[in-house]
């Protein structure tokens, strides 16, 4: 039997979290080819969820014991047959429509990739700065469609043949995978499109506001270490690659930060503006993330000594 479509979800230890996914996933307007969930991090009481709606979808577990969230979405390609491929996040609940929605779109010819947007599952201060700070300036379903220079995969549709042209995801990088994938794939011609109408639920898990700084440290980490990969990336530019200047900068460039997502975040809600100081603590940690990744990214870099000037190794020429 031909299967049309794929749907790639990959999940470490929360089976609960992923129960609620895949029920969500049993009351979809358009049913889905297969469901592949990716285990990268195999427990056995993800299997047992996993296997509890085998009468119930077309689900497929799948043990990836290496680590990582490139390598576990590499992992689902490998394991998918489908032409149309979908990727949902294990923490996401879609609506009905989703995958209807996102099966319109690329279908009718209006664009290659799709995503959708975003709504937190959660209420509490902290859930809300945490969606302040990540989903609501650029997966808010306020937002308008339209083209997009990059989209998540928590919420996200493409054809085979974009991956057929791209490549894989970057195994290396230690989050951002997503939107190094998206911006290769618009780099080689393909149309992105946000359609906020494929709307899904974020169980974001920010239950204090500790949770959210670690977060945030961790979301400065990644992203800092694409945007020293990709200079070109148009908010590159303002984050010193320097650790040391970087590290003097980061008042600056918290305030500078929260600055962006509350004028980003105005659509959202006028709590953005009570709520300031709370994101404002978030781009410190953030930024302090960005600082840590600098010094590893410098680390790595070869040292000036040991280059000569045609760009060759020293110890080349020994």
């Amino acid at each position: 039997m031909t299967v049309v479509s794929s749907l790639i979800i990959i999940t470490l230890n929360r089976p609960k979290l992923l129960e609620k996914t895949l029920e969500g996933l049993t009351r979809q307007t358009k049913p889905l080819g297969e469901i592949i969930v990716i285990d990268n991090g195999p427990h056995q009481e993800t299997k047992v969820v996993a296997d509890s709606f085998l009468d119930r979808l077309p689900i497929r577990y799948v043990p990836e014991p290496n680590r990582g969230y490139g390598r576990a979405r590499n992992r689902g390609l490998s394991e998918a047959h489908g032409e149309v491929l979908y990727f949902l996040d294990d923490d996401c609940v879609a609506e009905p429509d989703w995958a209807e929605v996102l099966w319109n779109l690329v279908k009718s010819g209006q664009a290659e990739l799709g995503g959708g947007s975003r709504v937190s599952g959660y209420s509490g201060m902290a859930a809300r700065v945490e969606y302040l700070s990540t989903d609501g300036p650029a997966l808010s379903p306020r937002l308008a469609p339209g083209n997009r220079h990059h989209l998540s995969t928590s919420n996200l549709v493409l054809l085979r043949k974009v991956v057929d042209r791209v490549g894989r995801f970057d195994e290396t990088l230690a989050m951002c995978e997503d939107r190094d994938f998206t911006v290769r794939a618009a780099e080689n011609g393909f149309r992105l499109y946000f359609e906020p109408k494929a709307r899904v639920t974020h169980y974001a898990g920010v239950e204090s506001m500790a949770v959210y700084l670690r977060r945030m440290r961790h979301y400065g980490f990644g992203t800092s270490q694409f945007f020293a990969r990709r200079p070109t990336e148009s908010l590159a530019r303002f984050f010193p690659r320097h650790p040391l200047i970087r590290l003097l900068s980061l008042p600056l460039l918290a305030v500078a930060g929260t600055g962006y997502l509350v004028w980003h975040n105005l659509q959202n809600g006028w709590d953005c503006l009570l709520l300031s100081p709370a994101l404002c603590m978030g781009q410190l940690w953030w930024q302090w993330g960005g600082y840590q990744a600098m010094r590893a990214v410098r680390a790595t870099e070869p040292k000036k000594a040991d280059v000569v000037t045609d760009g060759t190794k020293a110890a080349d020429l020994r």
